[in-house]
């Protein structure tokens, strides 16, 4: 499978923001995390930008993975705990005309909105939150470390039905622009059914924390499924669609990031 075809769809952040909240809830085991973090991304190193955060490991240098969770424990653990708090761990996705929630004057938002990606940590302290935002690097990825006083935009808020509807119009719009698009058949070596079927095999190798509650689990899974629909209409349409299927990236990424808050505002409830 191409690269590109799967970046279209799927972020590997994702599964990242999952293991991090399972991890700062300790719902997740050290040894796990680490091992789930490096078969998404390889290897995990840390830029730590502009951070401001506790002296718990060497910050002379890379951290690492080791690093990196240390760190998590050490912003976010005394965070209050409850199903109605900010989550400790939040997925920020961004795409085509679709921004991503952070501040749009900071340099962090620039960086995430090329990523395609961030994660926000909600520190113990009040008013602080740091953003995560994935970087490619040799053998892996460096997860570029930004520290920001003050409110950060206002997410969606979409519960998980009110994210399925939307997922649901989705898959019916995919469909509609298959039909319109490919009156006659689809474009010349191009098979919707196999591109569907190829990211469906490799988006189920993509391993989620043993704890993920059942409706943020099948979530992603519809998630997962209308984004290969969506892959297999361009695959039908050809490039010609893009515009036309691109705004319809937007429900599968406020699914996938609803069911990331959902995990661990649920993790953190029952860490309470």
């Amino acid at each position: 499978m191409e690269t590109r075809e799967l970046a279209r769809v799927w972020h590997p952040a994702q599964h990242c923001a999952l293991w991090l909240g399972a991890w700062a809830t300790g719902h997740a085991g050290w040894d796990h995390v680490l091992a789930a973090l490096t078969a998404l991304t390889g290897r995990q190193g840390v830029a730590l930008v502009d951070a401001v955060v506790p002296e718990v490991v060497d910050l002379s240098g890379d951290p690492g993975a080791a690093g990196l969770l240390r760190l998590v424990r050490a912003v976010a653990g005394d965070r209050p705990r409850g199903l109605a708090e900010e989550p400790v761990v939040r997925l920020v996705l961004s795409g085509p005309g679709d921004a991503p929630a952070l501040p749009a004057d900071a340099p962090v938002a620039a960086e995430a909105r090329a990523a395609g990606a961030a994660v926000v940590l909600a520190d113990a302290a009040p008013g602080w939150r740091h953003v995560l935002v994935p970087a490619r690097a040799r053998g892996g990825v460096a997860w570029r470390w930004h520290s920001i006083e003050g409110p950060l935009p206002e997410p969606a808020h979409l519960s998980p039905g009110e994210a399925d509807l939307l997922l649901a119009e989705a898959t019916r719009e995919a469909a509609a622009a298959i039909a319109a698009r490919c009156p006659g058949g689809v474009a010349a070596g191009a098979d919707p059914a196999l591109t569907v079927g190829r990211l469906d095999d490799h988006l189920d190798l993509a391993e989620t924390p043993a704890a993920l509650p059942r409706r943020a689990a099948g979530l992603l899974a519809r998630a997962d499924r209308v984004a290969a629909i969506l892959a297999g209409a361009r695959a039908a349409a050809g490039a010609a669609a893009d515009p036309e299927l691109a705004r319809l990236h937007r429900p599968v990424r406020l699914a996938r990031m609803a069911a990331v808050d959902y995990a661990v505002r649920t993790w953190q409830d029952a860490a309470g």
